[in-house]
């Protein structure tokens, strides 16, 4: 397989696209739950290169999804103005996603809820992309509902040490397995997931669902402002 040609088609079937650019500096912070929550949503192509995680890897869940060594451009990569791009490994290391992040119209930045191995590493992340491409989303992830705020509040005072990064926004997206197991059990985007539940049922994940909405209107306007 020539992966120099693999690579050059890749990127250049992503032009003249919204690329949404997934960027994690470890597992378990919620990129791909995020990345493909996000294809999803808004139905267009999920492009990952790791098959072997319990939800990027799990194809089935969503049709539209594109294993990078083995790409191929369909009717739905050419009809598609927008695209969510999933890349596992050490991105600062490949030359193709360093062109991906450089193309990409919002790189998005997961972290978790460790003031020092998640917070830090994602802001040391972040401090190495930005000279790339400043269009980045910061998104907490995996902590509990009644946590969210704590987390988000302390992980902004530590972005405040970067000068450059005091004015991008921070959301906060509170843990919910209930919402993600069933949507990719039956698979759903969390949004149709939410809505099937019964009424005392959906008391429940209301937390989740309301930052997941916030995070999706914030794209969306950043997709139209785009277009």
């Amino acid at each position: 397989m020539n992966f120099f040609n693999l690579n050059n088609r890749l990127l250049s079937a992503l032009n003249d696209k919204f690329i949404i650019f997934a960027a994690g500096y470890k597992g378990g912070i919620g990129k791909s739950v995020i990345a493909l929550g996000l294809a999803k949503e808004f139905n267009v192509p999920y492009i990952t290169n790791d098959q072997g995680s319990a939800i990027s890897g799990n194809a089935k869940f969503y049709e539209h999804t594109y294993l990078t060594y083995d790409f191929s451009i369909t009717n739905k990569i050419r009809e598609s103005k927008v695209v969510i791009v999933d890349l596992a490994g050490c991105f600062l290391l490949d030359k193709t996603i360093l062109k991906l992040i450089k193309k990409s119209n919002l790189i998005i930045l997961p972290t978790g809820e460790n003031p020092y191995l998640d917070h830090t590493g994602c802001l040391i992340s972040a401090n190495n992309i930005y000279e790339l491409n400043s269009n980045l989303l910061f998104i907490t992830t995996g902590v509990e509902a009644d946590e969210i705020k704590n987390t988000v509040f302390n992980f902004s005072k530590t972005k405040s040490k970067y000068p450059h990064f005091e004015k991008l926004k921070v959301f906060g997206l509170s843990k919910c397995n209930k919402i993600i197991y069933d949507s990719m059990a039956k698979k759903r985007s969390y949004i149709r997931t939410y809505l099937s539940y019964a009424e005392n049922e959906k008391e429940d994940y209301k937390p989740f669902m309301k930052e997941w909405s916030k995070i999706i209107k914030e794209i969306k306007n950043k997709i139209k402002i785009y277009q």
